[in-house]
């Protein structure tokens, strides 16, 4: 039992540093001044390593002992953690410290990639039957409650000590679970696992998902656009990786991903629920955060209790689910929690410029409705997963759909951050060209537009305070109109961007009535 809980817990460990670093963002650019691109990688980098190495981590363990690479993935998790928060004190020859934070949260993903299905397949060799099942239900919970519960944790830390303090706290822990494991962790391999890694799997698949949300982080670029050559280009290779990994991985005789899975129509319904969810909610968080701070004026840790009047029904669902499972069936305890999501992340368009810190209530009904939703749907999703396939496939099953979460959330927090600053700048390009003051000529005009833009969202929220690109503004009579402009256009794109979120949920909701079937049920 003591190995169980210790794979809990850095399952946890792994989840909480997906969206812990959610509430420090704004703390993270004031200090590095970067821009918002710069700022998805810090959640980016961390989830593309983390989604890309996962199912050829979980191999390794069949391979080498589920045990070593599990506490390997541990102590490269402690280094990268390391590397992170001292990311603002030093640099690597000519490299920024924002770009030294992103490299190291790549190293952190890598770790928490062997962290994740490794935990759930030491957990599964300790029990069987019920017992197993109710496990992989404990397993699901811990999955939900350390990706809801991050923002809180890391409001406290860096409210009370500062950003960097995220991940030092990880070091000491880190430490002391490596030596636990090394005597809690009973060693375990799949003696039957072909000895052999998929690299071409892995290598094409990097390729697809880095070109895929490089391109939609590009598009953030003033100077770009949806339809320029170079994101065309990039999404051009996405496309052709992706084609490429399809067809070899149907020729490899033991592939890292078998594209056959998705042909049972329930197991495509997991990934399709694990991937709008991540995408639809937990991408969403980002983009909150930096309303809550920059907008609304919230601390950190005031932004992460907010945010437990979504979280805390992870605490209290969680368990209930189990037994919900055994009379009404995984499928309406995914359709029903992704439907809540989409209704409660729709409520949440109700924000407008207009808003002042108290107004944050307008956005309750919406954390309390989707907050139910995720406290009931990460065990079904995970049961589902690899209650579709044959046991000795249980593994793949599992990595598969962990990485469609992941994939989720990296494309989400793109997709979001691409048509945030695509509306931010027609918002300000229209509100600009509809001002009328005296000198203010079509010349002038392009230039606050231009400066703006190029400024970014992030300067938008807060009205282009401590910014300097705000500082070609500021003798200007107008700059208080200015600054309400940016303000204004920020909290339209952030609106815009809540409705994409619901629809994402809502596509999921409709696409799992259709593609579930309790027929598909392997065990």
């Amino acid at each position: 039992m003591v190995g169980v809980s210790c794979g809990l817990l850095w399952l946890f460990m792994g989840l909480l540093d997906v969206t812990i670093v959610v509430v420090a963002l704004p703390s993270i650019q004031s200090e590095l001044h970067t821009s918002i691109a710069s700022l998805e990688w810090v959640t980016s980098s961390y989830i593309l390593i983390f989604a890309v190495a996962l199912v050829t981590s979980s191999r390794l363990g069949d391979i080498f002992g589920r045990k070593t690479i599990f506490i390997i993935g541990l102590f490269v998790f402690t280094i990268g953690s390391l590397l992170c928060a001292l990311s603002s004190e030093w640099t690597i020859g000519s490299l920024s410290p924002i770009l030294v934070l992103n490299i190291s949260r790549g190293i952190q993903g890598l770790g928490a990639s062997a962290m994740m299905p490794l935990s759930l397949a030491i957990i599964s060799a300790a029990f069987t039957g019920k017992q197993r099942g109710m496990a992989i239900g404990i397993w699901g919970s811990v999955s939900g409650l350390g990706s809801a519960i991050g923002p809180l944790v890391g409001g406290i830390l860096v409210d009370k000590i500062n950003w960097q303090s995220i991940f030092y706290i990880n070091i000491p822990i880190g430490i002391a679970g490596i030596v636990l494991s090394l005597w809690a962790i009973k060693q375990s391999r799949d003696e039957t696992a072909e000895k052999k890694v998929d690299v071409f799997g892995l290598v094409t698949l990097t390729v697809f998902m880095f070109c895929l949300i490089f391109g939609l982080i590009r598009v953030n670029d003033a100077n770009l656009g949806w339809s320029s050559p170079e994101i065309l280009g990039l999404w051009g290779i996405a496309a052709l990786a992706i084609i490429t990994f399809i067809i070899g991985e149907l020729r490899i005789k033991h592939p890292m991903i078998d594209p056959r899975l998705f042909k049972v129509h329930s197991f495509t319904g997991a990934a399709v629920s694990g991937f709008c969810l991540y995408a639809g909610m937990y991408a969403l968080f980002f983009y909150l955060s930096i309303y809550f701070q920059n907008f609304l004026g919230f601390s950190p840790l005031e932004t992460g209790m907010r945010f437990l009047t979504f979280t805390v029904f992870a605490f209290f669902l969680g368990p209930v689910v189990g037994i919900l499972m055994g009379k009404f069936g995984v499928k309406w305890l995914i359709v029903v929690p992704l439907g809540l999501l989409a209704i409660g992340v729709g409520l949440m368009a109700e924000i407008s410029p207009q808003d002042k810190a108290a107004d944050w209530l307008v956005l309750l009904p919406g954390f309390i409705i989707a907050g139910v939703g995720n406290g009931l749907i990460f065990p079904p999703i995970s049961n589902l997963a690899i209650g579709m396939v044959e046991r000795h496939r249980a593994g793949m099953a599992s990595g598969v759909n962990n990485v469609a979460k992941q994939m989720g959330t990296g494309f989400g927090t793109a997709l979001f951050g691409a048509i945030l600053a695509s509306h931010y700048t027609t918002a300000i390009t229209d509100k600009i060209h509809a001002l009328n003051a005296t000198g203010l000529t079509s010349d002038v005009k392009e230039k606050v537009i231009k400066g703006l833009s190029e400024a970014g969202p992030i300067a938008g929220s807060t009205g282009l305070s401590g910014m300097d690109s705000a500082d070609a503004f500021q003798g200007n009579s107008l700059f208080p109109t200015i600054r309400e402009i940016a303000r204004s256009s920020f909290v339209m794109g952030t609106r815009d961007v809540i409705i994409v979120a619901a629809t994402i949920l809502a596509i999921g909701t409709v696409a799992c009535v259709f593609l579930i079937r309790k027929n598909d049920m392997k065990h």
